[in-house]
């Protein structure tokens, strides 16, 4: 299982594994909360990923209360560029946040 932390430095988000997560066939994806971040509020394909979310996840990313998880399928290969958006604000006064970063999935 693979688990990213997800920071704000007060002017970006901050991944722990640098926005390039290097992943094998059926591994599942977590992304928290790290500092400055109260929620991961959407995980998202972008449009211009070479690889569909129905092709790349057996169980899409998800939320799982204050973190998002999904499980990359056993089929799959290639690349999936994705929108990671965070709550950065207050829970009464959210300020949303996003990055974009790349899945790579491991060649067997």
């Amino acid at each position: 299982m693979a688990t990213i932390s997800v920071s704000f430095d007060g002017v970006d988000l901050i991944l722990s594994d640098n926005g390039h997560t290097n992943a094998s066939r059926s591994e599942q994806i977590h992304w928290h909360p790290g500092s400055g971040v109260k929620s991961v509020t959407d995980v998202t394909a972008k449009s211009s990923s070479p690889v569909s979310t129905a092709n790349f996840w057996s169980n899409p990313p998800h939320q799982n209360g204050v973190n998002f998880k999904g499980t990359i399928d056993s089929t799959t290969e290639g690349d999936w560029d994705y929108d990671i958006s965070c709550n950065v604000g207050t829970n009464s006064n959210p300020v949303i946040k996003t990055i974009d970063p790349k899945i790579q999935v491991l060649s067997r």
